[in-house]
Protein backbone atom coordinates (compact mmCIF):
# COMPACT_ATOMS: atom_id res chain seq x y z
CA UNK A 1 0.00 0.00 0.00
CA UNK A 2 1.71 3.54 -0.86
CA UNK A 3 2.49 5.63 1.40
CA UNK A 4 -0.01 8.71 2.38
CA UNK A 5 1.31 12.06 1.25
CA UNK A 6 -0.91 13.95 3.47
CA UNK A 7 0.98 15.65 6.83
CA UNK A 8 -0.68 13.80 10.30
CA UNK A 9 -2.01 17.35 10.85
CA UNK A 10 -4.12 17.10 7.61
CA UNK A 11 -5.02 13.48 8.23
CA UNK A 12 -6.14 14.19 11.92
CA UNK A 13 -8.28 17.20 10.27
CA UNK A 14 -9.87 15.02 8.53
CA UNK A 15 -11.02 12.73 10.38
CA UNK A 16 -12.25 15.30 13.16
CA UNK A 17 -14.24 17.01 10.17
CA UNK A 18 -15.63 13.44 8.92
CA UNK A 19 -16.55 12.21 12.78
CA UNK A 20 -17.43 16.37 13.60
CA UNK A 21 -15.26 16.23 16.52
CA UNK A 22 -14.29 19.67 17.72
CA UNK A 23 -10.60 19.72 17.28
CA UNK A 24 -8.79 22.69 19.39
CA UNK A 25 -4.69 21.22 18.97
CA UNK A 26 -3.62 19.72 15.45
CA UNK A 27 -0.88 17.81 15.84
CA UNK A 28 2.92 19.08 14.67
CA UNK A 29 4.07 17.85 12.03
CA UNK A 30 7.75 18.74 13.36
CA UNK A 31 6.89 15.81 15.97
CA UNK A 32 8.69 12.94 16.60
CA UNK A 33 6.54 9.25 15.66
CA UNK A 34 6.21 6.04 17.19
CA UNK A 35 4.14 4.35 15.28
CA UNK A 36 3.28 3.37 11.59
CA UNK A 37 0.58 1.30 10.29
CA UNK A 38 -0.51 1.41 6.84
CA UNK A 39 1.30 4.65 5.09
CA UNK A 40 0.04 7.06 8.38
CA UNK A 41 2.05 7.65 10.97
CA UNK A 42 1.06 7.81 14.71
CA UNK A 43 2.92 10.52 16.78
CA UNK A 44 4.56 10.39 20.05
CA UNK A 45 1.72 11.17 22.00
CA UNK A 46 3.89 12.09 25.04
CA UNK A 47 4.62 15.01 23.01
CA UNK A 48 1.10 16.01 22.38
CA UNK A 49 0.37 16.18 26.35
CA UNK A 50 -0.48 19.52 27.25
CA UNK A 51 -0.31 20.12 31.18
CA UNK A 52 -2.23 23.20 31.02
CA UNK A 53 -4.88 22.12 29.15
CA UNK A 54 -5.46 18.37 30.12
CA UNK A 55 -9.16 18.71 28.53
CA UNK A 56 -8.10 19.70 25.21
CA UNK A 57 -5.61 16.62 25.50
CA UNK A 58 -8.08 14.11 26.26
CA UNK A 59 -9.78 15.20 23.10
CA UNK A 60 -6.43 14.61 20.53
CA UNK A 61 -5.70 11.31 22.14
CA UNK A 62 -9.44 10.11 21.85
CA UNK A 63 -8.79 11.13 17.73
CA UNK A 64 -5.59 8.88 18.15
CA UNK A 65 -7.28 6.60 19.57
CA UNK A 66 -10.47 6.08 16.54
CA UNK A 67 -7.30 5.80 14.34
CA UNK A 68 -4.89 3.05 16.41
CA UNK A 69 -7.76 0.90 16.73
CA UNK A 70 -7.54 0.18 12.84
CA UNK A 71 -3.89 -0.67 13.83
CA UNK A 72 -4.39 -3.45 15.43
CA UNK A 73 -1.41 -2.60 18.00
CA UNK A 74 -2.12 -3.60 21.24
CA UNK A 75 0.59 -1.95 22.95
CA UNK A 76 0.30 1.75 21.31
CA UNK A 77 -3.66 1.15 21.80
CA UNK A 78 -2.84 0.08 25.41
CA UNK A 79 0.11 2.96 26.39
CA UNK A 80 -2.68 5.62 24.72
CA UNK A 81 -5.47 4.35 26.75
CA UNK A 82 -3.52 4.84 29.89
CA UNK A 83 -2.75 8.52 28.70
CA UNK A 84 -6.08 9.21 28.37
CA UNK A 85 -6.52 7.71 31.88
CA UNK A 86 -4.14 10.30 33.08
CA UNK A 87 -6.00 13.76 31.40
CA UNK A 88 -8.72 12.27 34.15
CA UNK A 89 -6.50 11.64 36.92
CA UNK A 90 -5.18 15.57 36.81
CA UNK A 91 -8.72 16.71 36.88
CA UNK A 92 -10.01 14.30 39.83
CA UNK A 93 -11.98 12.12 37.33
CA UNK A 94 -11.39 9.31 38.91
CA UNK A 95 -13.84 6.88 37.71
CA UNK A 96 -13.04 7.89 34.06
CA UNK A 97 -9.90 7.18 35.00
CA UNK A 98 -10.50 4.08 35.97
CA UNK A 99 -12.60 2.79 33.18
CA UNK A 100 -9.49 3.68 30.76
CA UNK A 101 -7.07 1.93 32.76
CA UNK A 102 -9.17 -1.09 32.46
CA UNK A 103 -9.12 -0.65 29.32
CA UNK A 104 -5.42 -0.16 28.92
CA UNK A 105 -4.91 -3.48 30.97
CA UNK A 106 -7.19 -5.39 28.02
CA UNK A 107 -3.96 -4.77 25.60
CA UNK A 108 -1.52 -5.65 28.18
CA UNK A 109 -0.83 -9.24 27.31
CA UNK A 110 -0.20 -8.69 23.68
CA UNK A 111 1.67 -5.48 24.52
CA UNK A 112 5.48 -4.80 24.92
CA UNK A 113 6.47 -3.99 28.30
CA UNK A 114 6.86 -0.08 26.78
CA UNK A 115 2.22 -0.99 27.86
CA UNK A 116 2.93 -2.35 31.43
CA UNK A 117 4.98 0.49 32.29
CA UNK A 118 3.05 2.89 31.23
CA UNK A 119 -0.19 1.18 32.79
CA UNK A 120 1.20 0.96 36.25
CA UNK A 121 2.91 4.57 36.34
CA UNK A 122 -0.66 5.59 35.48
CA UNK A 123 -2.29 3.32 38.19
CA UNK A 124 0.17 4.78 40.68
CA UNK A 125 -0.88 8.09 39.44
CA UNK A 126 -4.26 7.76 40.51
CA UNK A 127 -3.32 5.96 43.59
CA UNK A 128 -1.15 8.84 44.37
CA UNK A 129 -4.12 11.27 43.65
CA UNK A 130 -6.79 9.53 46.11
CA UNK A 131 -4.19 9.67 48.42
CA UNK A 132 -3.10 5.96 48.75
CA UNK A 133 0.27 6.66 48.96
CA UNK A 134 1.15 2.55 49.46
CA UNK A 135 -0.34 1.19 47.06
CA UNK A 136 0.98 4.01 44.74
CA UNK A 137 4.23 3.43 45.64
CA UNK A 138 3.91 -0.04 44.89
CA UNK A 139 2.25 0.17 41.54
CA UNK A 140 5.43 2.71 40.21
CA UNK A 141 7.52 -0.56 41.55
CA UNK A 142 6.10 -2.33 38.33
CA UNK A 143 6.17 0.70 36.45
CA UNK A 144 10.03 1.15 36.94
CA UNK A 145 10.65 -2.71 36.47
CA UNK A 146 8.57 -2.99 33.24
CA UNK A 147 10.67 0.91 32.16
CA UNK A 148 14.01 -0.86 32.52
CA UNK A 149 12.70 -4.41 30.58
CA UNK A 150 11.19 -2.02 27.80
CA UNK A 151 15.17 -0.47 27.77
CA UNK A 152 12.43 2.78 27.69
CA UNK A 153 14.76 6.14 28.68
CA UNK A 154 11.91 8.78 28.76
CA UNK A 155 9.57 5.94 30.84
CA UNK A 156 12.21 5.51 33.40
CA UNK A 157 12.88 8.97 33.91
CA UNK A 158 9.22 9.26 34.25
CA UNK A 159 8.75 6.62 36.66
CA UNK A 160 11.99 8.09 38.91
CA UNK A 161 10.92 11.19 38.95
CA UNK A 162 7.47 10.42 40.46
CA UNK A 163 9.05 8.01 42.33
CA UNK A 164 10.90 11.17 44.18
CA UNK A 165 7.99 12.88 44.52
CA UNK A 166 5.51 9.94 45.99
CA UNK A 167 8.73 8.68 48.86
CA UNK A 168 10.14 11.26 50.07
CA UNK A 169 12.50 8.72 52.49
CA UNK A 170 14.32 7.83 48.73
CA UNK A 171 13.47 11.61 46.93
CA UNK A 172 17.05 11.76 46.39
CA UNK A 173 17.92 8.65 45.13
CA UNK A 174 15.22 8.33 42.37
CA UNK A 175 16.15 12.15 41.53
CA UNK A 176 19.77 10.94 40.94
CA UNK A 177 18.71 8.06 38.70
CA UNK A 178 16.55 10.07 36.87
CA UNK A 179 19.67 12.51 36.10
CA UNK A 180 21.66 9.56 35.18
CA UNK A 181 19.42 8.31 32.52
CA UNK A 182 18.79 11.44 31.14
CA UNK A 183 22.93 12.18 30.98
CA UNK A 184 23.58 8.58 29.40
CA UNK A 185 20.89 8.59 26.81
CA UNK A 186 20.60 8.76 23.31
CA UNK A 187 17.31 10.24 23.27
CA UNK A 188 17.50 13.67 22.33
CA UNK A 189 14.48 15.16 22.85
CA UNK A 190 14.45 13.57 26.02
CA UNK A 191 17.93 15.41 26.98
CA UNK A 192 16.28 18.71 25.72
CA UNK A 193 13.24 18.15 27.72
CA UNK A 194 15.14 16.89 30.75
CA UNK A 195 14.96 19.98 32.99
CA UNK A 196 11.45 20.06 32.39
CA UNK A 197 10.90 16.03 33.89
CA UNK A 198 13.12 16.75 36.73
Amino acid sequence: MPRSTFPLSTLLAMYLLLSGVSFTQAADDSLTYCHSYAGINFPDYRALWNPVHPEQTEITYKALLNLATKSHDKTYLSELLSQIARTYTVRHQYSNAEYYLSQSALYLDDAQPSAHGHYWAEKARLKYFQHQQGEAISALDQAWKYAQKASDDRLQVEVAVMQSRYDEKQSDLWLKRAQAIIVSSDDLRLKKEGAVLL
